[in-house]
C-alpha cells in the first residue's frame, strides 16, 4: 500500500487531506506526536483549528493524550485500532508506556 492510499483509506473518518497525511506519518512511525509538530508539518500556526484537530483525535478516541515529566508538553498517542487497519499496518498499534 503506497503512501497515498493510505492517506486516501484514513479520509472517510472525517480528516482533512492534511490531517490524513500528518497521522499517516504519524502511524508508519512512532504513533506519538505534539501538536508543534502538526503545526511545522502543515506550516501553519498554532491556532483554534489545531486546537480542534487534537481536540477531536481524543475525543472520537483516535488518540489519547499524556503529560511529559514537566507537566507542560501534551504528547498524543494515535492508537485507535481502525486507523490502523485502514492503512494496512495493525500491527503497528502499541500502547505508550
Amino acid at each position: 500500500m503506497t503512501f497515498d492510499e493510505r492517506v486516501t483509506a484514513i479520509k472517510p473518518h472525517g480528516f482533512t487531506n492534511r490531517q490524513s497525511r500528518f497521522l499517516v506519518t504519524v502511524m508508519l512511525h512512532s504513533g506519538v506526536c505534539m501538536v508543534r509538530q502538526y503545526c511545522a508539518f502543515s506550516n501553519t500556526v498554532r491556532g483554534q483549528k489545531t486546537q480542534n484537530f487534537f481536540g477531536s483525535l481524543v475525543a472520537r478516541k483516535y488518540a489519547t493524550v499524556s503529560l511529559d515529566a514537566h507537566r507542560k508538553v501534551r504528547l498524543f498517542h494515535v492508537q485507535h485500532r481502525g486507523l490502523y487497519e485502514a492503512i494496512g499496518a495493525p500491527h503497528l498499534r502499541s500502547t505508550l508506556s
